[in-house]
């Protein structure tokens, strides 16, 4: 295999559906907020959330940003870390098959979890999500101008965990992965009396799935005697006396026997095995595989503002979008047409695709007429048209969704405002079955001299245990201004054993802009 296409890929993988679902960019001042925006007025980033709120303000007002983006959704970076936690029990199966050992309960109990979070990262929602975007523009009065250069990729890993190991292709799964060679002398499975009083109760729970332990062993490939499936009581206490000689603790011993206690455990399990004898392919036929779906777009956008009666704004944004997608699917086990990764046209021809569309955005916002408090409610529907993208090479396409949103914002003395955002629809996004529905709050304290604070929070309605804190400081000096945004779900997972990372979904950004 090309060394470089391993350097390339090792990291990126992915999922296949025929429409993949983009992220949504509101800039930076938005996001300290939230992205509760949708009812503010007089500023640039209207633009981006409610060109209805492009009405009033100042009446020049430029922005330059960056914003750079991560999102680990539906937890898949503990599932990656259970995985790498059972590496370690995994080396000792192995030394046990080589040498014809017994594993333990721990061990087994850790082999079963493995599986489970190789086959928990198939499901929907897992995955990756990664945004740059960058640009400029300018407000006058009540049009806006801008042009962004956005990269989004989403990925999403693939485990096949349907195979077999022999030469030929056959239905049973025994032979197919009999856990014995030349070098594997396999695994034996013996009895014993139990040392240590202390597990009796442990015992006695782990007698209760001895004989479904049994026919998931042997249909794993291990050997054992009939007289010895005849003792669950020997099994039982040999699984534990053998865990206590490798030094397990009591409590990960009973943590261990209550995994395997768990009938979702064992459901899965048996669903694996099952998948295993009905796949009845050869592992060259595994479909496990490294998928790239991304795009590089640049986009310019024009919007306009009108007071058309009372109080009432309505607004549009036209788009213009042109720009690259890509594609790669990349079997890891399968032979494939060679793409030489030292020639940059290479890759351009076969994993790129040049493709352009039109977007437009269109909302209102209406001021109400309450005292002392400024009081706006806005509306907004984003991507009307829907832009699509074709990827090369495949009749899948990428697409800018269709969104709708609601939002208040309450405005006192100029000094305090506080902003709730709500979307009406559930949309996809770029990862298959990671879908977004938002609540945003958004709060913002403007004091005459020091520098103004920006907080938000965003719940995701549509996917459990989803939300986003978020930070920013706006510094204004005369007629410059600097804004920073940070956003963070501070969640964290642990991925090795060194390493811990405190957030799955992280944002930074930085606009620099004067206004007057």
């Amino acid at each position: 295999m090309n060394k470089n296409k391993i350097i390339v890929f090792c990291g990126v993988i992915f999922f296949g559906v025929k429409t993949i679902i983009l992220g949504f960019d509101y800039g930076n001042k938005p996001l300290a907020l939230g992205s509760a925006y949708t009812a503010q007025t007089g500023d640039f980033y209207s633009l981006y959330s409610n060109p209805a709120g492009l009405y009033g303000g100042e009446n020049f007002d430029f922005k330059l940003d960056l914003l750079l983006g991560a999102n680990f959704t539906g937890n898949i970076l503990y599932n990656a870390n259970q995985i790498i936690e059972s590496a370690k029990k995994y080396e000792k199966i192995r030394e046990a098959q080589q040498q014809n050992g017994s594993i333990d309960v721990v061990q087994i109990a850790a082999l079963f979890n493995g599986i489970k979070n190789l086959v928990d990262i198939n499901k929907p929602g897992k995955g990756m999500i990664a945004n740059v975007n960058g640009g400029l523009g300018f407000k006058i009065k009540n049009f806006a101008f801008s042009v962004k250069n956005v990269t989004n990729i989403g990925l999403k890993p693939f485990v096949d965990t349907g195979f077999s190991l022999s030469t030929n292709t056959t239905s049973s799964l025994a032979p197919n992965l009999k856990f014995a060679s030349s070098v594997y002398r396999g695994i034996t499975i013996t009895t014993d009396t139990l040392n240590d009083p202390n597990l009796a109760d442990e015992r006695e729970q782990l007698e209760q799935v001895i004989g479904w332990l049994i026919d998931t062993l042997e249909d794993f490939g291990v050997d054992i005697p009939s007289d010895i499936k005849n003792n669950p009581e020997g099994i039982a206490n040999a699984l534990i006396n053998l865990a206590l000689e490798n030094g397990f603790s009591e409590t990960e011993i009973s943590n261990a026997i209550s995994q395997l206690k768990d009938e979702n455990l064992q459901s899965l399990i048996n669903n694996f095995l099952k998948n295993m004898l009905n796949k009845n392919s050869s592992f060259t036929n595994n479909n496990s595989g490294l998928v790239l779906k991304g795009i590089n777009y640049t986009e310019f956008a024009l919007g306009y503002s009108h007071n058309v009666w009372d109080n009432l704004l309505v607004g549009g944004s036209l788009k213009y979008i042109i720009g690259k997608t890509i594609y790669y699917d990349f079997k890891v086990f399968q032979e494939q047409d060679q793409i030489n990764f030292d020639d940059l046209k290479d890759i351009e021809n076969k994993l790129t695709k040049n493709v352009q569309s039109i977007g437009l955005d269109l909302g209102t916002i209406y001021k109400l007429p309450t005292p002392v408090v400024e009081t706006n409610v806005g509306l907004v529907i984003k991507n009307l048209l829907e832009p699509q993208f074709e990827l090369a090479g495949t009749d899948e396409k990428l697409k800018l969704p269709r969104q709708v949103k609601l939002g208040v914002s309450g405005k006192l003395y100029k000094i305090l405002t506080l902003d709730i955002d709500y979307d009406l629809n559930e949309v996809e996004t770029i990862v298959e079955g990671y879908k977004i529905k938002n609540l945003a709050l958004g709060l913002e304290l403007n004091p005459p001299i020091f520098p103004s604070l920006r907080l938000g929070y965003m719940k995701n309605l549509a996917y459990e245990d989803d939300q986003l804190y978020t930070l920013g400081l706006g510094i204004k000096i005369w007629v410059i201004n600097l804004d920073i945004v940070g956003a963070v779900n501070p969640k964290e997972t642990k991925i090795s054993e060194d390493t811990t990372l405190f957030a799955n979904n992280l944002s930074l950004g930085l606009t620099l802009g004067f206004k007057f």
